[in-house]
């Protein structure tokens, strides 16, 4: 096809010059402007259908020098087939390539220069191809050793990473990488690509070095987040969330002052996945915002059952903020379950404030301005929970449960702690502290003045049919100690 094309337009050039000759030295210059404009038109024709008929520049082509995938894969084969006989011990090396904003700058010169030196690396033998549009797969046909593999990845991701890129992309190449090897890691060249793409995503974690080797750990820990995905998207299609409820009480007192909501997912197959684990996933897939809506619904329609004093807490993630319309969905909620404003509690942490913070500080003040409360959970364990303390007037600061823990084991965490509460109450901000476990840590707080607390002394979180029975005993509780200064006075 592309031969006679090019017949074609070779065979059009030949006519026009016999034409013109033909027509001789007396031509009109309008009937050569048509015949001119006639070939340019035919030749425009058969550039169009060369280049449908080329192959497209995708990672299934060659590019920058790089084996094309077909070939690459077919020259692959044997030497599977030889680690399979157990004769070679070949290995792969999955590269991902990134530019500016996570992104690979294109076929440009930082590409092609982050290319040629990869290809400048690879020892006798081995060969490179572009595996998707973002990652490089290298072959080593026979690596019986890990380490010269281990400090091959070291080096092309150093080549690669230290790139200086040029003033018209404005950005640098970060790479990282991932090994496997066969045949323990994959038998077929998918198996190791797949193997080497759980390898780097885990070398591309925050305090990684940037490369390391497949493991079947890392196979069941993916593996594992499947089964999570898949049980949060089941949960909220089926509406088959729940929540529970802890307990908060005042430390002076111990009357019962509300109740924490907290989202539980138990899966028919998975069993009960602990909040730590699915509410990262439904973040990651965006499922996140389902599951704060339904949250905050439920919470509230349970809690408007209750006495007018209980309020009830319900933690929010940053994704919820982000949206912009929290204010307007959270009034809404309230009306429909005829609940006042002040007996909700929204709970957020310094990691949402630091997302987009204006945002975040703007909704915040609304809501505060409707009358709910606002509290920074988990603090302490950020770097600038000072600052946000100055930036907005939080109803209630939540001393993260690490700080209660370490009132066993550090001689100075009561002071700190006593810093922390006479900070909230100068700011006019309540404070309560978390996972109160033992009698001591409870008479600690209540010795330095701390206004709240929750924990398993105190009470394990509860289904909302327990409820009512926590509720009528803590009055029962409060009734018998107004009673009891009465007797004493009597006797």
């Amino acid at each position: 096809m592309a031969a006679a094309a090019a017949a074609g337009i070779l065979g059009g050039i030949a006519g026009l010059a016999i034409a013109s000759q033909a027509l001789g030295p007396d031509i009109q210059p309008p009937v050569m402007l048509a015949a001119a404009a006639q070939f340019l038109a035919i030749v425009i024709i058969l550039a169009w259908a060369l280049r449908r008929q080329a192959p497209a520049k995708t990672a299934e082509a060659a590019r920058d020098g790089l084996v094309a995938k077909p070939l690459f894969a077919a020259a692959a084969e044997p030497h599977l087939l030889a680690a399979a006989a157990g004769t070679a011990k070949p290995a792969v090396i999955l590269l991902e390539l990134l530019g500016h904003n996570n992104a690979l700058p294109g076929d440009g010169r930082l590409a092609e220069t982050a290319t040629r030196r990869t290809s400048e690396l690879l020892p006798p033998g081995a060969m490179a191809s572009w595996w998707t549009r973002d990652t490089i797969l290298i072959l080593l046909p026979d690596a019986p050793d890990p380490m010269p593999v281990l400090a091959l990845t070291r080096d092309i991701i150093t080549a690669v990473s230290d790139n200086e890129a040029p003033p018209s992309v404005g950005a640098r190449v970060t790479c990282h990488g991932g090994i496997a090897r066969a045949p323990a890691d994959g038998a077929s060249l998918a198996e190791l690509a797949h193997s080497a793409g759980l390898a780097l995503a885990d070398a591309r974690r925050p305090g990684m070095p940037g490369y390391g080797f497949f493991s079947h750990e890392l196979a069941a820990a993916a593996k594992r987040r499947q089964d999570v995905e898949r049980a949060v998207m089941d949960a909220i299609a089926n509406d088959a969330l729940h929540l529970e409820f802890q307990p908060i009480f005042k430390t002076d007192s111990g009357e019962l002052t509300g109740f924490e909501a907290l989202t539980r997912l138990n899966d028919p197959q998975l069993g009960a996945i602990p909040p730590s684990e699915f509410i990262p996933v439904a973040e990651q897939i965006g499922a996140i915002n389902d599951i704060g809506r339904w949250t905050l619904e439920e919470a509230c329609r349970v809690a408007a059952e209750w006495p007018a004093h209980v309020t009830v807490a319900v933690n929010l993630s940053p994704q919820q903020l982000l949206t912009g319309n929290l204010p307007s969905t959270l009034l809404r909620t309230l009306e429909q379950h005829g609940m006042p404003a002040y007996r909700l509690e929204i709970e957020i942490t310094e990691g949402t404030l630091m997302t987009d913070s204006e945002l975040v500080l703007t909704q915040l003040r609304t809501l505060r301005d409707l009358g709910v409360g606002v509290a920074l959970d988990d603090f302490g364990t950020g770097y600038s929970s000072l600052s946000y303390l100055c930036r907005f007037p939080f109803s209630k600061i939540k001393i993260d449960r690490s700080f209660t823990l370490a009132l066993d084991v550090s001689p100075s965490a009561k002071a700190v702690l006593r810093s922390i509460v006479k900070l909230g109450h100068s700011l006019g901000m309540a404070v309560t502290a978390e996972g109160i476990e033992t009698s001591r840590q409870m008479s600690l707080f209540r010795d330095i003045g701390c206004d709240q607390a929750q924990g398993y002394l105190l009470g394990r979180p509860s289904p909302a049919a327990d409820l009512s029975a926590i509720i009528l005993r803590n009055f029962a509780r409060g009734l018998r100690k107004q009673r009891q200064p009465r007797r004493g006075k009597a006797a």
